[in-house]
Formats: C-alpha cells, structure tokens, sequence
C-alpha cells in the first residue's frame, strides 16, 4: 500500500523547488531521534541550529513540559547523506515527523539554522503550522560557518564558541572537546559546510511578507552570528510578528536565560496559539 505521507511531503517538496533528498526521492521512511515531555498540552517542535544537538534545550525542556508537548527533533546533519542536510531538505525532514503523527497544525520553535528550517517549511505548507518561535534565526544574514579550517582545532572552536555565548560559563572543556572530535571527521565537515552554505545562499528577505502565522522573535541583545539589525529585519517584514529581547545574552538564549525564554513562548502562545486555548 502507497504511503499517503510521501505523496504529501513530495508536493511540498516540489513547492520548495531544488529540493531532492535521497530518503524522499527513494520513498524510505526517515528515522527520527527526538527527545519528548510526553505531557497532554499542545505540541512544540524544538528545532536546533547548525553545530546543535538536542542537549541545547536541556535547560528549557522542564521549563516548556509545565505548559506544552515539547518535542526536541534532532537533524541528522552528521550521519545523513549531502542532499539531506539543505535548509530545504531539512523543512520536509520535519514535515514527515508532523504528518506522521499527525500533529498539525503545530508550533514549530527553531534557533539559528532551526528557525531558518522553520520559516521554510511554512512558507511552503502554512497548513501545517500553528505559532512560529523564531530565535537567532538565519535566512537572512549571519556570521556563519561556512568554511571551516582543515584541522578545526580546540582554539577555533572556542573562538567560535565565544560568539555564540555572552557569557564564558557556556564555554566548557567539555563542549569544546565534544565538537573538536566531531570535526575530526572530514566527512562531518563537508556535511556541516553544505548545510551552512545551502542556508547562507536561502536569502528569505522578499517572502517574509508572505509568513502570515503568529511569529515571536527572541533574540540575545549580544548576538554576534544573526545581530539585533537581523531581528529587528525580520520584525519589519513578518506581518504578525513580535520583537522581545534580552541583555547579556548571546545567540542561544534558550541556552543562556531559560526561564526568560520559556516564559515568553508561554505567554505569546496564550495569546496566539489555537491549540494551546482549546486545551
């Protein structure tokens, strides 16, 4: 029996236009790595950024799970072949979690690359979303990491830490032995560079227009990557949006000020969201 979902996913796929990955052009179900609540409130998808991991929300998650369904998805851009890891190919990644458990329409919570997936994915199947939570997000201008020295050593990393993080306490021996040994990996280099290329070339500036959903913006005062002139861009030309930010607070505040970020996502989504006053 056909699966209805791939007929989906192919249209919007097709909508987006330069979008082929190999899981979809060969109708295989994509495996999903998620971290959930489990809770009855209505449903978030969490969405990370490029050098992210579902560890990014641990601080958050408990904060969200008091009012909402949180569910961390995490993009497969270390193990997944090249076509797979475009914004694009990423939006329709997260389509096929939406669509498979039917979880539409649903709020779509994305930082820096995530909230680039996120605009994506609603610009070609608004149907599908509830709320947009947009942080730090690229699409279009960022500091980004498009190419990358040929042994990234400790010194890089913690230099690129240091403009991701206001504060140094975010800078740990740990987290910067973690992405040194990932960037070991030649093959997880190139797939990081693809990616951060795909989006750097995914200027979203004369569709933003067209995003129609109730669209909060939170954003770090002190964000080096995606600065407050990117936020205060994507407030002008997001119809229905709001600007809130923060100081002392680099390009992951949900990293940096947890509470602050999951009490302005419980208070828009009171306001804003359709399923979250149905509950």
């Amino acid at each position: 029996m056909a699966n209805p979902i791939f007929e989906e996913v192919h249209k919007t796929a097709s909508r987006l236009g330069s979008c082929d990955p190999r899981w979809l052009k060969e109708e295989i179900e994509p495996q999903f790595v998620t971290h959930e609540a489990g809770t009855s409130g209505p449903e978030m998808i969490l969405l990370h950024g490029l050098f992210g991991a579902l560890s990014n929300w641990e601080s958050s998650f408990p904060l969200f799970s008091k009012f909402a369904n949180p569910i961390a998805l995490s993009f497969p851009l270390l193990t997944a072949h090249r076509s797979e890891v475009r914004v694009k190919a990423l939006a329709v990644f997260t389509e096929y979690l939406i669509r498979q458990r039917n979880l539409q329409p649903v709020t779509l919570c994305g930082n820096s690359l995530g909230g680039h997936v996120a605009m994506r994915l609603y610009l070609a199947a608004p149907e599908l979303v509830d709320c947009l939570i947009l942080s730090g997000a690229s699409g279009l201008y960022e500091h980004s990491v498009d190419s990358l020295p040929i042994r990234p050593d400790e010194t890089f990393v913690r230099e690129h830490m240091a403009r991701v993080f206001f504060s140094n306490r975010f800078i740990t021996d740990e987290a910067v032995g973690e992405i040194t040994q990932i960037l070991k990996n030649r093959m997880n280099i190139l797939n990081l560079i693809h990616s951060a290329r795909s989006a750097k070339k995914d200027n979203l500036l004369k569709l933003l227009p067209q995003i129609k959903a109730p669209t909060l913006l939170l954003w770090g005062e002190d964000d080096e990557v995606t600065t407050m002139q990117v936020a205060e861009t994507f407030h002008k030309h997001i119809p229905n949006s709001e600007l809130v930010s923060i100081k002392n607070c680099g390009h992951a505040p949900m990293i940096e000020h947890p509470e602050w970020f999951s009490e302005q996502v419980h208070n828009f989504l009171k306001k804003h969201s359709k399923k979250f006053q149905t509950k």
